[in-house]
């Protein structure tokens, strides 16, 4: 059917359109127009007051840092600021003649060129001045400069600059009220053009929908009701045009479509079919997909694990390794990997004490199994693992034995799943890479032989006495093991550091006593002509002079020389044999050939004339008297060399120190030049040693201090306590002995060279013997002394307590008064010194009353116990008389002690109370002599303690 074309549907609305919009066009192109001049001729405006006032505050901010460049230059003498005033300088100048080619009113031209004249004035001559002023530090001009008026000048400026800002603001916006006037104008305009195209879209739409909506609706209703196969009616309509073509159009097309419907249908189950195929292989390949990256996330694993087998020296790491590595692939629910020989494990699921008693119970049985099948699958009922299942549950364990090639097992490896069996082809594939697992344990077990091995050496050698050291052909030192450097003093530098010739070689030859020949002599060795051993002996310096035997010997590879080896032996001890071997020679010469001179002399005499009675008698008391010297002397050789070999024997046993220190003095009563004085201070003196031996070193020190107190004096020997050491101290007035003599005193043969001593005489074993008896009884021997002024030497040995001993002090008794027992029974001055020190005294022990007597009158006593029964020149009753006679010792309160009745000293007994026989008990002493510590002070009274019943 045909369209004509005067009546179509593009061609009336397509006039219709045109006429409008030329209309709408036209004036809205008028308006336009004008709102657009407007508006450029207010934007220029603008713009042109902007450029104006961005110039200005350029030039502005320019002055002002130039200005404060200045006096920062001033002030500081920066020559960097002074370039940055120059450089503000040109910027001050480039907005001036930037400002001279815009559009300025005449105020405005005034300005800036004042202001360039200025610029140039400054530039030429002010600034310059400034620079030679501050130059010159002439402060003094600069301020009459700034007074000047420049600052002034510019302030001015600063100050119009400001208020223009404000004018050309104020300006801004007169403009931009202007444009909003303007935009309000353009905007009603546009208002009514909008409004003009709103009536002419209006009609469009009301003739649209006439003529084509309304048919098109008519058109779609029939169409829905055609696809949803209701009945339906499609009219034609009288219009000669494109809706009109289109209707019959459309009415075709259901008749076609309605022909071909069965033929689609067809078609559309064909194509489901296919899109379910399509679906089904698009599953194929997400599942081949997973399977790969499973394969890619498995091998990446694997390549990990064989990193930690190829390269880790880490049993644990490998333990951790391999179990993670099984766990992930096999899907573990128990799991554990044990590294047999040491120890190194890794669990899954498995706690530690499940795992020790696997190891303890189960172990057998595994190894067993593991003998006769290289591995082997176990099922049994699930117990524990079965959790909240309420059916039977299996548990599936493998186990496999890791061997070393000569066959012994080295590691094990379980593991086990729940309700999951392994398959053959897991279980083979586990025992192959457990083979592999087993050379990476080799390996690693390999290299800790290794180490060990290499450590032991190490060990061995730094363990040598011998200082060792290895030096290259070119002279620098390779190695050197500890003693090396423990010989030359160089701690500082590691054992592995290699040292140049120079430094090792000038270190060690100022170690010497004679650098030169060490430097030779290593300088020989090292040369490359010499293929021998040498030797060479040195001695270092220093506070304990060592003597050091060196041999060097060439190390040769394959008939090349490599290096030197120099071997350092401290052969200080077996010089100071050698030393006191000649030491020996001499000492036993002097002092044997002594006393036999003086044996064989007085034999001879004895043997071959005729002498009185009185003269032979002496003369044998000299033979016997040189004899027992001799015999000492011998002795002392041999208790040395006993205890040097070891072979000294000590008979231990408990006892009270005091009781032997009170037999050692007992010894030397017959020194009559010397004072000997018991003074007892410790509260225990309980201990286990050898008495004999102990008697010895007491014998020894007692026998010195009056040896070498030449001149008499006093001796005391003193008991005291100290934590839980006893300490015993011998204290002396004699001849003392050098300060720097002291350390070398323990020595064996050690005498000191001085003309006082050599006239005294020994062999210097005492002390030598003294040390090595007290060290076997663990404790400690040391000398303090002053030359002139004599030695005190303190022995500290162990109580049998355990704890510190504590005295027990009654009030008052805080300094621990002295008490002197004047006793010639030992067992019972001992019993009353015991219950006085536990009352807090210090008990003083004699039995000689003219020593007592001496010694009271030189020492504070808070009282004295005595004995009547004393010695044969003086009794107790003598020294209570001496001692009422004198001024010093008259009100010291006197207890009598004694044996004899009463009635026996009747005439003596006018000023006392009570008389009591021996024994008596001793809480009665110590209660008497408390009494002279509370009660007001008596006049020297004596007291007799009352008898009365054991305590």
């Amino acid at each position: 059917m045909g369209i004509d074309i005067t009546s179509g549907i593009r061609r009336r609305y397509l006039l219709l359109s045109l006429s409008i919009l030329f209309l709408l066009t036209a004036a809205g192109a008028g308006a336009f127009i004008y709102m657009k001049d407007s508006q450029e001729e207010l934007r220029f405006k603008r713009e042109a007051l902007f450029e104006k006032q961005a110039k200005l505050e350029t030039l502005r901010d320019s002055l002002n840092d130039m200005f404060f460049r200045a006096r920062g230059y001033v002030a500081f003498q920066n020559e960097k600021e002074l370039a940055r005033v120059y450089e503000d300088i040109e910027q001050v100048n480039g907005s001036l003649s930037e400002l001279k080619n815009i559009q300025l009113n005449s105020q405005e031209q005034q300005l800036t060129e004042e202001l360039a004249d200025f610029m140039a004035a400054y530039e030429r001559e002010t600034l310059p001045a400034t620079i030679e002023m501050v130059e010159n530090n002439d402060y003094e001009a600069l301020r009459v400069l700034s007074s000047s008026g420049l600052t002034d000048s510019v302030n001015q400026f600063m100050e119009y600059a400001q208020q223009y800002k404000t004018d050309i603001d104020d300006r801004l916006e007169v403009l931009s009220r202007e444009m909003l006037q303007q935009a309000y104008q353009f905007t009603l305009v546009m208002i009514i053009f909008i409004f003009l195209l709103f009536v002419f879209i209006s009609y469009l739409i009301w003739r649209m929908m006439k003529e084509i909506v309304r048919p098109l609706e008519n058109m779609r209703k029939a169409a829905d009701d055609f696809a949803s196969g209701k009945s339906f009616s499609l009219l034609p309509i009288k219009q000669n045009d494109e809706i009109g073509v289109l209707f019959s159009s459309f009415g075709s097309m259901i008749r076609t479509i309605q022909e071909k419907e069965e033929e689609l249908t067809a078609q559309n189950e064909e194509l489901v079919m296919q899109q379910e195929e399509l679906q089904e292989h698009q599953e194929k390949i997400e599942e081949s997909l997973r399977e790969t990256n499973q394969t890619k996330e498995r091998l990446q694993r694997y390549n990990d694990l064989n990193h930690v087998l190829s390269f880790s020296l880490n049993k644990q790491e490998l333990a951790d390794s391999v179990l993670d590595y099984l766990d992930e692939v096999y899907g573990l629910d128990l799991g554990l990997f044990w590294i047999r020989d040491s120890g190194e494990h890794k669990l899954k699921g498995v706690t530690k004490s499940m795992f020790d008693e696997f190891s303890a119970r189960r172990i057998d049985y595994i190894d067993q199994r593991l003998k006769e099948d290289s591995f082997f699958t176990l099922k049994r009922e699930a117990v524990q693992e079965k959790g909240l299942a309420s059916e039977t549950v299996y548990v599936y364990e493998y186990f496999a034995g890791v061997s070393s090639a000569a066959g012994q097992m080295t590691a094990l490896f379980g593991g086990a799943r729940i309700g999951h069996a392994f398959s053959p082809q897991e279980q083979k594939d586990l025992y192959g890479l457990l083979k592999r697992i087993s050379l990476a344990i080799e390996r690693i077990q390999l290299y800790d032989r290794n180490v060990k091995e290499r450590v032991l050496n190490e060990r061995i050698v730094n363990n040598i006495n011998e200082g060792i050291q290895f030096v290259g052909v070119d002279g620098r030192m390779l190695q050197r093991n500890e003693a090396f450097c423990f010989i030359v003093g160089w701690d500082a530098v590691c054992l592995d550091e290699i040292v140049e010739k120079k430094q090792w070689i000038d270190h060690l030859a100022e170690q010497t006593d004679e650098p030169q020949k060490m430097k030779s002599f290593l300088e020989s060795c090292l040369s490359q002509e010499e293929d021998g051993i040498q030797e060479y002996r040195y001695k270092i310096l220093g506070p304990s002079e060592r003597v050091i035997d060196v041999y060097s010997a060439p190390v040769f590879i394959e008939g090349e020389k490599t290096g030197t080896i120099f071997v350092h032996r401290d052969i200080t001890k077996e010089y100071e044999i050698d030393q006191m071997k000649t030491e020996l020679v001499s000492t036993v010469s002097h002092e044997l050939r002594t006393p036999l001179s003086s044996v064989l002399g007085f034999t001879e005499l004895l043997l071959h004339k005729q002498l009185k009675p009185e003269k032979q008698k002496k003369y044998l008391e000299t033979i016997y008297k040189e004899a027992n010297r001799l015999t000492n002397l011998i002795n002392d050789f041999l208790d040395l060399q006993r205890m040097e070999s070891g072979s000294q024997v000590y008979q231990m046993e408990e006892f009270q120190m005091n009781e032997l220190a009170v037999e050692a003095v007992t010894r030397f009563r017959s020194e009559n030049s010397h004072s000997l004085v018991v003074v007892d201070e410790a509260a225990d003196v309980r201990v286990k040693g050898d008495k004999e031996r102990l008697a010895q070193v007491l014998t020894n020190i007692l026998g010195n201090a009056i040896k070498f107190s030449p001149d008499g004096g006093h001796v005391t020997l003193t008991l005291s306590n100290k934590e839980n050491q006893l300490l015993v101290s011998v204290k002396d007035e004699g001849i003392g002995i050098p300060a720097e003599a002291v350390p070398k005193l323990f020595s064996k043969f050690q005498r000191i060279d001085n003309s006082a001593r050599r006239k005294i005489g020994g062999t210097g074993l005492g002390l030598a013997i003294c040390r090595e008896i007290i060290e076997k009884h663990n404790g400690t021997i040391t000398i303090e002394s002053e030359e002139g002024k004599g030695t005190t030497v303190c022995v500290s040995l162990p109580l049998l307590s355990s704890g510190p001993s504590r005295l027990i002090r009654p009030e008052g008794t805080e300094n621990s008064p002295s008490v002197m027992i004047v006793e010639d029974d030992m067992s019972l001055a001992l019993l009353l010194s015991e219950e006085l020190k536990m009352n807090g005294f210090t008990v003083i022990y004699h039995l000689d009353p003219s020593e007592a007597f001496e010694e009271a009158k030189r020492t504070p006593l808070v009282g004295m116990v005595i004995d009547i029964m004393l010695g044969d020149d003086l009794n107790g009753w003598d020294l209570v008389e001496l001692l009422k006679k004198e001024t010093s010792t008259r009100d010291i309160p006197i207890i009598i002690s004694s044996a004899l009745d009463q009635n026996e000293d009747s005439g003596k007994l006018t000023q006392i109370d009570h008389y009591l026989t021996k024994p008596y008990p001793p809480n009665q002493l110590s209660q008497a002599v408390l009494g002279f510590l509370t009660e007001p002070k008596q006049q020297g009274v004596i007291f007799y303690p009352e008898k009365g019943s054991d305590s």
